[in-house]
């Protein structure tokens, strides 16, 4: 598989996004807004998540893999839902028991971080369905690998058919197209479809080709931005991109608290300004905690001997 540095910048400008729309203020003042973005955000995050997964690994070493996603998976699934009983979160839990945290983990999940679920369950699948026979060819494992995510989405709760979709298009992409680059044009164009269709709500449902024309629309114009970013700009742009793993555990402790710098803000009535800012904090405080982590050696708790790429 052939790595671009372009994924690096998308996923950082995907990240910020996620901070966004996670930013009450921001979704109370702008909800067509948020819903326009949470339309094309997550599914373009599903389908590079599901190019650069690499199966070619033994099972210890893939476990391991699974193992580093599920643990700071659980451990903040938790501490999200004990800070959603005394702070406010649209989705939070309102008893704290056994019962409410196996469903949180296992089942729906909570708050931002129902994709680690997605990339577990998906992963698992996808690990199976290419190692269940090497005579067969890349069409059957892949044919394979669908049938087995829509049976798990079909009769099972573990799994979303509209999520795992972007996900198989990712996986499809490495097995065939083998560089990413190849599925998108370096172009300024493809921004006027895409704006044509994020402003109506109609066109927001993951279950509508409008949604992966938005997703290649995105990743052909926002590559064409970055040759305007040189030197340290691009460098710090890249180094988020990298690191968009502790940005997304770590953001919602900044998201969650940025209501109390809310009345500092009461003369901008568009939000805009403090949902700036919360950005930066929360991506700047998330890249802060794991350097402390990596630095302290913490970062184990995570299965991880570093959490910063």
């Amino acid at each position: 598989m052939k790595y671009s540095k372009d994924i690096d910048f998308f996923r950082a400008i995907l990240i910020c996004l996620v901070i966004l729309v996670h930013i009450v203020n921001f979704g109370n003042i702008h909800p067509l807004a948020k819903s326009a973005i949470l339309s094309f955000m997550m599914p373009t995050f599903l389908v590079i998540t599901g190019y650069l997964v690499n199966i070619d690994k033994t099972i210890r070493e893939f476990l391991r893999y699974i193992g580093q996603i599920l643990l700071p998976y659980v451990i903040r699934v938790t501490g999200y839902a004990v800070l959603s009983l005394y702070l406010p979160v649209r989705d939070g839990i309102k008893v704290f028991n056994l019962s409410t945290i196996l469903d949180i983990i296992c089942i729906k999940s909570i708050g931002p971080y129902w994709f680690l679920h997605v990339m577990i369950v998906c992963g698992v699948i996808y690990y199976f369905a290419f190692h269940i026979s090497r005579k067969i060819d890349i069409t059957a494992r892949y044919s394979i690998f669908a049938a087995l995510l829509i049976i798990t989405a079909l009769f099972t709760p573990f799994l979303s058919l509209e999520a795992a979709f972007y996900y198989f298009v990712g996986v499809g992409i490495r097995q065939y197209c083998k560089d990413f680059s190849r599925v998108y044009l370096n172009s300024f164009w493809p921004l006027l479809p895409f704006g044509l269709l994020v402003v109506h709500p109609r066109f927001h449902g993951w279950g509508t080709i409008s949604v992966l024309v938005c997703v290649f629309s995105f990743l052909s114009f926002s590559s064409y931005f970055i040759c305007f970013f040189k030197g340290r700009t691009k460098s710090i742009i890249e180094y988020i991109g990298r690191n968009t793993f502790p940005i997304y555990i770590f953001h919602p402790m900044f998201t969650m608290l940025s209501k109390f710098l809310s009345p500092a803000f009461k003369w901008d009535f568009t939000g805009l300004s403090h949902a700036i800012l919360i950005i930066v904090i929360g991506v700047a405080g998330s890249i802060c905690i794991a350097k402390v982590l990596d630095w302290s050696h913490l970062s184990y708790l995570l299965g991880k001997k570093k959490i910063l790429r």
